[in-house]
């Protein structure tokens, strides 16, 4: 008997529409989410230091495993590959991105263009075993 009502509630549900979400609802959840969120700022960082340090290079292997959990945190929302490179790539992500980073710079020191205040910050990272600390590694 219960396997008879199971029946016709499951073709209901396949039945009902599924409503899609827009992109700037798709964004604001993923910004909304900390692991998401702070993610992408963990990467942004450690990626500025490594590209500006030339004694600091990136943990491949970890930076990739790092990535891949950020990335599925994401797909566990349900947005497809597209969706979610929609939103890292959209202009306010990436200006937000900047602004956090610019200000985390400048707190501690570092000088655009004067690469021995990203190493300053990198080494640090690195000591402290911040999470981006442990996605970078000095030559």
């Amino acid at each position: 008997m219960k396997r008879l009502l199971l029946i016709p509630l499951f073709a209901l549900a396949l039945a009902a529409p599924v409503q899609a979400a827009t992109q700037e609802e798709i964004n604001a959840t993923l910004a909304g989410d900390p692991q998401v969120w702070g993610g992408l700022y963990t990467l942004a960082l450690a990626d500025q230091i490594r590209a500006n340090c030339p004694a600091i290079e990136a943990r491949t292997l970890r930076a990739t495993s790092f990535v891949w959990s950020v990335y599925n945190r994401a797909r566990d929302h349900g947005y497809s590959r597209a969706e979610i490179r929609a939103f890292q790539t959209h202009a306010t992500t990436e200006a937000r991105l900047r602004a956090e980073i610019g200000a985390y710079f400048a707190r501690h020191g570092v000088r655009e263009g004067q690469p021995d205040t990203y190493c300053a910050l990198g080494h640090a990272e690195i000591a402290a075993g911040t999470e981006a600390g442990e996605l970078l590694r000095a030559r």
